[in-house]
């Protein structure tokens, strides 16, 4: 029987179990794809916390020298993957980085030994703030906590609207965080929406704070103005009787999605770990005895999001975005979703978005969501 060793970087997260929903994904669909006679899969977990560069290179260096790992995945951001894409290069060993895409992919940063299995949130944004513009004006407002706008988000949605017009503008609030509370207070971004009077929102909020914002959000004065978020914004709340309508994006390869596959992404980080594993299962079902790395560059996996494009040098390749209006009731459970239309995108060579990765920047390590 032969042996393949897997090392898996799991974060920790206070808003939802993304480190055990993609071990459980990845696990389901090894026991589901791998032939168990012939192949006998060895996982070793390392816990990453919030996923900083130090942390998941020491659990690097541990999965390869100690446990002698064949391959590695898990959730890790592309900032902390491009620092550390030239440690598997050294070990000469494949990594399968997953995450929703929080920091944008340099191409440049990468070698043959990495792959992206993403969402790509970067690309998913940028094309809601082109729509935006398009649709309701050039001047839009972008909304978060700290913690939340420490990604790229704002540098996409900012790309997005200059590209529908380059006159766009884009203020934006940071919710305040009170002495001794442990969350930011998002009612606390709401005068300056009123203040500003863009002609749409984006919203960062995630877990307990995007609850409190929505409640606040559709019982304000501002709630006509049309609101823009990351799927992540879908939480519960209690809308005592208003419906707020929340426009996100979905990404697809080469499929037109529908409601159901739009519901996935409640789901994203168990679906990214069921893709992870059939990466592998098809990867060892073309390897035989050959490479693990030269049958990784064949894989072609369809998937719920279509066929998956993993090379790290054109990430968001062949991928489609979709707007999708999602009704919300004040349960997350009656949320109703409608597929709109596809939007234009963006692909990783554009030059403004190039342009933009050559200058300086600051951020968050960790994963989004990995708190």
């Amino acid at each position: 029987m032969k042996k393949l060793t897997v090392g898996l970087l799991l974060p920790v997260s206070t808003i939802i179990p993304m480190g055990k929903d993609f071990e459980q994904g990845l696990k389901q669909a090894i026991n589901d794809q791998v032939d168990q006679h012939e192949w006998e899969i060895e996982l070793i977990p390392e816990f990453i916390g919030q996923g900083s560069r130090s942390r998941v290179e020491e659990s690097i260096d541990k999965l390869f020298s100690y446990h002698q790992a064949d391959v590695v995945t898990g959730i890790v951001s592309n900032a902390v993957g491009m620092a550390l894409a030239p440690k598997f290069e050294r070990y000469k060993k494949p990594f399968i980085m997953n995450n929703i895409g929080e920091h944008i992919p340099n191409p440049e940063s990468f070698n043959p030994y990495v792959f992206i299995n993403s969402i790509h949130t970067w690309q998913q944004i940028w094309s809601l703030g082109h729509w935006a513009v398009k649709t309701f004006g050039n001047k839009g407002m972008f909304v978060a906590s700290v913690y939340d706008a420490g990604y790229s988000f704002t540098n996409m949605l900012t790309l997005g609207m200059e590209a529908a017009d380059k006159d766009s503008t884009m203020p934006f609030s940071i919710a305040q965080i009170t002495p001794g509370a442990k969350t930011a207070d998002p009612r606390t971004v709401f005068e300056h929406i009123e203040m500003f009077k863009p002609d749409f929102v984006f919203s960062a909020f995630c877990g307990e704070e995007a609850t409190a914002f929505q409640e606040a959000y559709a019982g304000s004065a501002v709630k006509n103005i049309p609101l823009l978020a990351l799927p992540f914004l879908l939480q519960n709340f209690d809308a005592k009787d208003h419906e707020l309508e929340i426009y996100t994006a979905l990404s697809s390869a080469e499929l037109i999605p529908t409601v159901e596959s739009a519901a996935l992404q409640d789901q994203t980080f168990y679906q990214l770990g069921k893709e992870t594993g059939m990466i592998l299962a098809e990867a060892l079902e073309i390897k035989g005895i050959g490479d693990l790395l030269e049958a990784l560059n064949q894989v072609k996996v369809n998937s719920d999001r279509g066929t998956l494009h993993i090379d790290a040098q054109t990430p968001g390749k062949n991928n489609q975005v979709y707007l999708v209006k999602n009704t919300h009731l004040g349960n997350r459970d009656n949320i109703k979703r409608e597929i709109v239309r596809k939007l234009e995108k963006v692909d990783i060579n554009d030059k403004a978005l190039s342009d933009s990765l050559q200058q300086i920047s600051s951020g968050w390590e960790n994963p989004y969501l990995g708190i």
